[in-house]
Parts: C-alpha cells; sequence; structure tokens
C-alpha cells in the first residue's frame, strides 16, 4: 500500500485528467461498469463539522474505494493553514481485497466536483454561451471558473459580491491568469441576469436568488448541495426547468433536487445524455439545471490517475 500526498496528488491529475475521467465515469454509472454503494453524511455531535463517507464498486477498473472526510467551516479561521474540506481517498484492489492506496484528497476532491461542472457545461450549455456567473468565492470557485473555461469561450465572468475580500481576491486571480477576460463584481440580480451560464457553489441552506431573474437560455450548475436540508436553487424554477443530475438517489436524497416530487420522471443522468448524444437537444429558450452531488466513482476515478502517475 502507498501513500499519495497533496501535494503528489496535485501534480499528478490536473484539470483536464479529471474532466477526461469524470466524463468516463458519468457514462461507466450510466451504463452500469460501476455502482455507488449507500452515502453516510451526518453532522458531528460537537457541532464543528460534516463528515461523511462515499463508496463505490468500479467494476470496469478493478477497484473498490472509498472517500471519507467533509467540512470543517472553523477550518481556514481557527486552524490554519487547514482548509474547511478534508478529504481522504482509499482505493483497493476489488479481486483481492488489497489496500492500494491512501491519498490525501483535498485538490482531488476539488477537481473532480470542478471536471463535473465542466462536463455539464459542455454538455448542456448553449454552444454561443459568452458569460459565465458564480455564486460563491470559496475553495471550489477558481477551479469551478477554470474547469468551466475549458468548456466554453467566455468573454465575461460576473462573481456575486456577498463578501467583498473574498470576491475581489477571487477576481484578481482570474484577471492575472486570463487577461483577455472581463470579469466583473456584481450584485445577486446583476449576476443572474447577465449570465448565460450559472454556477452555485456554496454551503446555502435556502434560494440564493429569485426565480424571475432566470433568463431563457441560461444553464445552471447547482454545485452546492450535498447534505440534507442544503438547497441554491428556488422551488419552483426546477418545475420549469430540464433538470439532470450525477445520480438520481443522491440528488433526491442530498442534493438540490432533494424532496422533489416525480423525480424519476422530471430529471435525467447526464451520463445517459452522454452515452446518447442524440437523447438531448436544446433550444435556444430552454434552462437547463445540473446537480452535481459528488459521487464516489469520481473520487475512485482521479484517485486511480493519481495512483498510476506516481
Amino acid at each position: 500500500m502507498i501513500h499519495i500526498s497533496e501535494d503528489d496528488a496535485r501534480r499528478a491529475v490536473g484539470l483536464q485528467a479529471a474532466i477526461d475521467a469524470v466524463r468516463t465515469t458519468f457514462i461507466d454509472l450510466h451504463k452500469g461498469r460501476c455502482r455507488l454503494l449507500p452515502v453516510v453524511r451526518e453532522s458531528l455531535s460537537n457541532g464543528l463539522g460534516t463528515f461523511g463517507v462515499k463508496s463505490a464498486e468500479y467494476e470496469s477498473l478493478g477497484l473498490i474505494g472509498l472517500k471519507a472526510g467533509g467540512y470543517w467551516p472553523g477550518n481556514t479561521t481557527h486552524k490554519a493553514p487547514l482548509t474547511n474540506h478534508q478529504s481522504t481517498t482509499l482505493l483497493f484492489d476489488a479481486s483481492s481485497g488489497q489496500a492500494l492506496s491512501s491519498i490525501e484528497a483535498n485538490w482531488l476532491t476539488e477537481a473532480r466536483t470542478a471536471a463535473a461542472g465542466s462536463v455539464a457545461v459542455d454538455t448542456f450549455a448553449r454552444q454561443d454561451a459568452q458569460t459565465l456567473g458564480i455564486f460563491g468565492t470559496g475553495m471550489q470557485a477558481r477551479s469551478q471558473i477554470e474547469a468551466a473555461l475549458l468548456a466554453r469561450h467566455f468573454v465575461t465572468i460576473r462573481i456575486c459580491e456577498y463578501d467583498h475580500a473574498t470576491a475581489s481576491a477571487l477576481a484578481t486571480a482570474i484577471r492575472e491568469a486570463h487577461s483577455d477576460i472581463e470579469v466583473l463584481l456584481t450584485n445577486p440580480e446583476e449576476t443572474v441576469r447577465g449570465s448565460d451560464v450559472l454556477i452555485t457553489v456554496t454551503p446555502s441552506n435556502e434560494a440564493l436568488f429569485a426565480p424571475e431573474w432566470v433568463p431563457e437560455g441560461q444553464h445552471i450548475n447547482a454545485m452546492g448541495a450535498d447534505t440534507v436540508g442544503k438547497r441554491e436553487l428556488p422551488r419552483s424554477l426546477l418545475g420549469k426547468a430540464r433538470l439532470f443530475h450525477d445520480d438520481a438517489e443522491q440528488s433526491q436524497g442530498l442534493g438540490e433536487f432533494q424532496g422533489l416530487k416525480d423525480h424519476a420522471r422530471m430529471s435525467a443522468s447526464i451520463g445517459s445524455v452522454l452515452a446518447d448524444v442524440s437523447a438531448f437537444n436544446r433550444s435556444d429558450s430552454d434552462i437547463t439545471i445540473f446537480d452535481g452531488t459528488g459521487v464516489a466513482v469520481q473520487d475512485i476515478a482521479v484517485g486511480w490517475v493519481a495512483y498510476k502517475a506516481v
């Protein structure tokens, strides 16, 4: 069994490699080449964080594995230099159960989440999308933007300015990396109304904006809801949009579509669309929503990329 450090994992897996791996996981999950096992996701009794375990069997890779970790919102304030999100991935040989690797997976979690968003933008957003908006300026925000830029050529990025300091820091980083892109700090309504593609990546428990702000033709990546009670989008919007998920059970149980009546009829998997591109055609007026809850096969897949590289 080998241990892969955070630094080695970051060197081994870039965003494009994560995107390629995650795109394959969506198709494999749809085709039954891998399967998810029950999720554990619980608030800790000390009130300091949320701990979870996501595991899966990845038959086509000959692996079983899990990712354990969660969210400790006080880390960046009280536990520097730790980030709020802490994750560790374990990989096992499916034929024998032998432990292959333990992997410090903070970056890999960030990368696979951003990769899922990128694949969704590439799959569902209009080809002529030029403006990207984002709610959330935490750890995930920068990688979400960078991954989205690998899917579409955005000329303007709107960052919702809830917190001026973190929004300004994110804007500066994007401007320095992409001098040809206009980066704006905007209020919630301007962010929603002015975006062809909208990313929400927050820990919110309530809708971030009004449904009437959403323009026709917008694609939304809802990436923040991963625990019972979390939500970022107005419920009334779900009935007006075309809905897609990474996994039906997780989406309905702990994702943005949790509690959605007739979920099976209203929402389709992104894997089904990727496996049969003719199954999806969007009109210019369609509003599309992808609920990215984060599935264990993604963690196994990017962990496997890191394992093979080292």
